[in-house]
């Protein structure tokens, strides 16, 4: 009985090591199918190069399957090659979790494989497989765990510094040797084209403080962000991938990355870098509630207006007063704007009869003196109503002048 159960094993076993036998011949499809697998679950890996994720990959499976085909655990070369990976995902800004789990796709693949693949014969071994396989799987994180870690806190320390370094020297016209060096070992084209960026996140997007940099920021996209913390809570920004500006200006500026965003006009070189930043400075300067995201490109009419607030206050103090005490009216002066004067498209944006909207915009008119519906009176009105910045605070005489007229 004890002989019969021995062959029986060793029957099975032979089963087993042939159907690894047979992975390893199919090893580069495997490979494609997992790497199309992780890419797709986990976005962060964009910032590796498809091949170059692929030939990782499918060393991995292949370093899985012969080990469990000899019914060993992983060696000390197969465990090297999974601290080397790990430290240079590290680098390329790719997060521990994220590397775990992709490493989890690979040996869920296999496992699938087999169970698809299993003979009577191997069924009463698939149990000591799945230890092994889970044994390799507790080695495997073990050793990434810690490499990784030790290079990215290497690498964040490093860049930190050498991020503050750069945009320091870009702001000094008579450091830009410097910064070049620097930009270069940041991985930065210093004769590239660059957009700066200015962003104040959210309460409650991030235990936000002075001492943290664009770390805040999801890691694949601030795999090529240089950043530094200013005075009022905000992060200034340097870039010359156009991932976080796309997903920024795409409307997609909320969870983690919610919060007020200015963003410069793509510029070359490092004198271009540094315009790109004063750009989104102007920007973010006339963000708002309403509009948390200004770009310069865009906006640039009234960023660089509103960037001389307190000139032009004196100017429109008073249409400013009726913009606070008469928020609709400020509202549809707006919406008119945006709808290129079209009274039509005003009242959907506003949600009211198109009617409404004239009268409205008559009422404006009366009130602070400028013709709404002359691009010159519409311009200045477009500014004080910007200028009110959207908060209430009304005037007793300006409020009475409304409040007695019961047609609005």
């Amino acid at each position: 009985m004890i002989g019969e159960n021995h062959e029986s094993e060793v029957e099975g076993w032979l089963a087993v090591q042939r159907t690894f036998s047979g992975m390893v011949d199919e090893v580069s499809a495997i490979g494609e199918t997992v790497t199309k697998s992780i890419r797709s679950a986990q976005p962060v890996y964009a910032v590796i190069p498809e091949p170059e994720h692929r030939a990782a990959v499918t060393l991995q499976v292949l370093n899985r399957l012969h080990a469990l085909s000899e019914h060993r655990g992983l060696s000390a070369s197969e465990l090297t090659a999974a601290t080397d990976l790990a430290a240079e995902r590290a680098a390329g800004g790719v997060p521990i979790d994220a590397l775990i789990a992709a490493y989890q796709v690979a040996d869920a693949e296999i496992w699938r494989i087999l169970v698809e693949r299993s003979t009577p014969a191997m069924t009463d071994l698939l149990p000591r497989v799945g230890t092994l396989m889970f044994e390799a799987i507790r080695e495997t994180t073990t050793v990434m765990a810690g490499a990784h870690s030790s290079v990215a806190r290497a690498i964040d320390g490093d860049r930190i510094t050498l991020a503050h370094q750069f945009l320091e020297c870009l702001q000094d016209p008579e450091q830009q040797s410097a910064a070049a060096v620097i930009a270069a070992r940041l991985r930065l084209d210093p004769r590239g084209e660059f957009v700066g960026l200015v962003w104040l996140p959210a309460p409650g997007v991030t235990e936000f403080s002075a001492h943290q940099t664009v770390s805040t920021l999801p890691p694949h996209l601030a795999t090529d962000v240089v950043s530094r913390a200013v005075a009022g809570g905000q992060l200034e920004m340097i870039t010359q991938a156009a991932r976080l500006p796309e997903v920024v200006t795409h409307g997609l500026a909320e969870g983690s990355l919610a919060g007020r965003w200015g963003i410069g006009l793509a510029r070359s070189g490092l004198a271009g870098a540094r315009e790109s930043l004063g750009d989104a400075r102007l920007a973010f300067n006339c963000t708002s509630i309403d509009h948390p995201v200004r770009t310069f490109e865009r906006d640039w009419h009234e960023a660089v207006v509103l960037a001389e607030r307190a000139r032009v206050e004196v100017l429109l103090a008073p249409m400013v007063e009726v913009a606070h005490a008469n928020p609709h009216l400020a509202e549809t002066v707006l919406a008119f704007a945006a709808a290129d004067m079209s009274i039509a498209a005003a009242a959907q944006a506003v949600h009211v009869h198109a009617n409404s909207v004239t009268y409205r915009l008559e009422r404006w008119s009366r009130l602070t003196g400028l013709e709404a519906r002359s691009f010159v009176g519409l311009s200045q009105s477009v500014i004080a109503c910007r200028l009110a910045g959207g908060h209430p605070r009304p005037t007793h005489s300006a409020q009475r002048e409304v409040d007695n007229d019961g047609r609005d």
